[in-house]
């Protein structure tokens, strides 16, 4: 073992270090994972199975997550991962994108995407990873095509072709990722065996090598090039050792413990299993002076706060920190990160860190911090509201102060449970909704509370255009007859899922035949316990040509063990029904129901129109646990032959008003929140969409209300987002 000492002359001291060096090895762990469910988009039981498995190395397929923003990666990979794990992902922007990615504990010195000729919303990710010592990584992440064994043997062609011209000859490469094979003789590994090796071959504790979601085909690989398989070793956890590397199931690798956090069915849930293999490289006595990787970073802080300042460096050996205050040590402040309690004035000024090893240092750049005691100011309250019901309104503050800023909105002065964002917003709002909304906003240093908005909700007076009573025409005098053409307007009845009907006695408060002659619709035969949920009931047809604004209303009851919750759907083309947001509830006895489509553009001015009542569980109406139907009346069992009965469904509206061009008019952009005003047609609707780019052919609706009307927004993550309103 050789000693080394040496000197490095600062530009606020001399610094002297001895330290002993020997060459070692350094386990690679490298992975393949495409662990994404149907979302195509990375959830927790996916993250559970990368934290768990330690792979130092990940080709990762179908990388999306959250908004897929640099945050939410960022997030992802320190979660999973580590802060200091790097990552490079495909910078693909076509819609429905499943790009490819590298994460790696090591620095990626070079990266970039090759076009894959057969398909377009991915191509072939490629890294460049320094690994310890003196030997670069070249590892290549693929999602091949399930389509056809022909496409897959045709890119296997182009990476062979990609990889020999890319990258040097005899390199350390890594062809790793979802080839979606159906055996190892397809022709794709035929050509990959002519540069990479595929043996030995990975299996689970039981020997199965297959990697399919339903473990009946390989489709992962880890394939190393000839010269990276001489230091190729065992895959080793706390309790197994796997001498060919290891294809990871959570439903049968035991014990978890050796995994944790992972979950018994954590791989149930994604596509394929993580595969993974080992190497045992050499990292020589490493020289490496001090890199910053990510610079210490400016923040503001109330005063009595707790301030932490962190930096990210690599080099060889240990490193040493030394921070400073102004350009002068901090007595003490050694460690990384920094973290300075209870904050005051004084501590106002330039933090920044110098960075020593065995071969050199390096000053990072300075870190302003303000200390403050500002308390909570408002400088725009949020502002009066009136909407049509079952639209969506939403609040914004506009306030200054030390961060972080809380919020608390409340009605009428009291909380309201959850509302602790800004902007804060309700959803299809009715009467009740109807009154004083105000928000406190609190820091370290104190509070205040804004002046109150008010929210007036609008019922339209909708002028009914179609309407069904039940009742016999001409009147028998009898309910158990009647019939289902509208006796207002026109439109069909019919029943749908399998469900019966007959006649029997209707709301006779609401329908103004009395008794004698008052009709209901009984629909019966639904479906048994626990199946078919949200499939069966009744279906009505109307046109709202020249209407807006549709309101639906009708009286029901489920008298004895019919269901006793329901739900609204509606369709815009008569055949795709949608939920409406919340579910209805029936008793023993007619209460009349009311769902506003107001702030839904496609049901106005439509010849297509429909709308159907269906049965619903427990689980899904009222967001329990019990995947099973209730019956109306609380005292008996829910049964098949049980009924929902209807009476006076009523579809009403105003007249159809086509917006002129809308005008946008900011008003502010105060502490992250974008206000806009929205003026045109008086009395249109209008539709708020946001995109990220201007030639977007996916913008996406926030936000409809009548114009005139302002709107607030927070969520301003993206690098630049464009906002405009299209008239209903």
């Amino acid at each position: 073992m050789a000693r080394v000492a040496k000197i490095v002359f600062g530009a606020i001291g001399v610094f002297v270090f001895a330290a002993a060096f020997a060459q070692s090895n350094v386990n690679v762990r490298i992975m393949a994972a495409n662990l994404n469910g149907n979302t195509q988009s990375y959830q927790p039981f996916a993250l559970r199975i990368l934290q768990g498995t330690a792979a130092d190395v990940v080709a990762i397929q179908e990388f999306n997550y959250s908004n897929n923003a640099a945050a939410d990666f960022r997030v992802l990979v320190d979660s999973c991962f580590g802060a200091n794990f790097n990552y490079y992902r495909e910078p693909h922007t076509a819609n429905g994108d499943i790009p490819n990615g590298i994460i790696s504990r090591w620095p990626i010195v070079a990266s970039g995407s090759w076009t894959d000729t057969e398909v377009g919303n991915r191509g072939f990710a490629w890294a460049q990873i320094q690994l310890p010592g003196t030997n670069s990584l070249y590892v290549v992440s693929v999602h091949l095509l399930t389509s056809s064994a022909s496409e897959r043997s045709i890119e296997a062609t182009e990476l062979k072709t990609l990889i020999q011209s890319n990258f040097p000859a005899n390199a350390w490469v890594v062809l790793a990722g979802d080839f979606n094979t159906d055996s190892r003789t397809e022709a794709a590994m035929t050509t990959c065996s002519t540069y990479l090796s595929d043996f030995p071959i990975p299996v689970d504790n039981n020997g199965n090598s297959y990697t399919s979601g339903g473990r009946n085909h390989p489709h992962d690989y880890v394939l190393p090039s000839f010269a990276f398989t001489n230091v190729e070793t065992a895959t080793a956890f706390p309790s197994h050792s796997f001498p060919s590397g290891l294809v990871f199931d959570s439903t049968i690798y035991t014990p978890l413990s050796d995994v944790t956090p992972v979950q018994f069915s954590d791989s149930t849930n994604a596509q394929h299993m993580a595969v993974m293999k080992d190497f045992s490289i050499a990292a020589g006595p490493a020289t490496n002076p001090p890199v910053i990787t990510a610079q210490p970073l400016g923040q503001t802080n109330a005063v009595g706060a707790t301030i932490s300042f962190s930096v990210t460096a690599t080099g060889s050996g240990t490193l040493n920190y030394q921070w400073l205050f102004n350009g002068g040590n901090i007595s003490g402040a050694t460690t990384n990160p920094f973290v300075l309690f209870n904050a005051q004035l004084t501590n106002n000024g330039n933090y920044s860190v110098i960075i020593t090893n065995a071969f050199g240092g390096v000053t990072s750049s300075v870190a302003i911090m303000l200390v403050t005691n500002a308390p909570p100011a408002i400088t725009l309250p949020p502002q009066n509201q009136t909407v049509l019901a079952g639209q969506g309104a939403a609040f914004s503050v506009s306030a200054t102060g030390t961060p972080p800023l809380n919020y608390q909105w409340l009605f009428n002065g009291t909380n309201i449970s959850g509302a602790t964002t800004n902007p804060f917003s309700v959803s299809n709002v009715q009467t009740t909704n109807s009154g004083n909304y105000s928000v406190v906003v609190t820091n370290f240093s104190g509070s205040v509370t804004s002046s109150a908005a008010s929210l007036t909700i609008v019922l339209t007076n909708p002028t009914v255009f179609a309407q069904w009573n039940f009742n016999s025409v001409p009147a028998d005098g009898s309910t158990s007859t009647g019939t289902t053409t509208p006796s207002i307007g026109s439109g069909t009845a019919s029943l749908v899922g399998g469900a019966t009907a007959s006649f029997a006695t209707g709301d006779t408060t609401l329908d103004p035949a009395g008794s004698t002659d008052n009709s209901g619709w009984n629909t019966a035969t639904y479906p048994a316990q626990g199946t078919g949920n949200k499939t069966r009931g009744a279906q009505f047809a109307v046109s709202t040509v020249g209407k807006q604004n549709i309101v639906i209303i009708w009286s029901s009851e489920s008298p004895s063990t019919g269901s006793k919750y329901g739900r609204l759907q509606y369709s815009t083309n008569g055949t795709d029904f949608v939920d409406f947001s919340a579910a209805f509830i029936n008793g023993t006895s007619f209460t009349v129901k009311t769902n506003s489509l107001a702030s839904i553009s496609g049901v106005n001015n439509n010849a297509n129109f429909a709308f159907r009542f269906v049965s619903e569980f427990e689980s899904t109406a009222a967001a329990t646990a019990n995947a099973n139907y209730d019956a109306g009346d609380s005292t008996k069992t829910y049964g098949t032959a049980g009924s929902m009965r209807y009476d006076m469904v009523t579809v009403g509206g105003t007249t159809f008003v086509s917006g002129s061009p809308a005008t946008l008019t900011p008003l502010a952009f105060t502490n992250g929140i974008f206000s806009l005003g929205v003026t045109g047609t008086v009395t249109a609707n209008y539709v708020i969409q946001t995109a990220t780019n201007l030639n977007s052919a996916n913008w996406i609706p926030v936000f409809t209300n009548l114009s005139p009307f302002s709107f607030g927004e927070s969520n301003l993550l993206a690098p630049q987002k464009f906002y405009r309103a299209v008239a209903q």
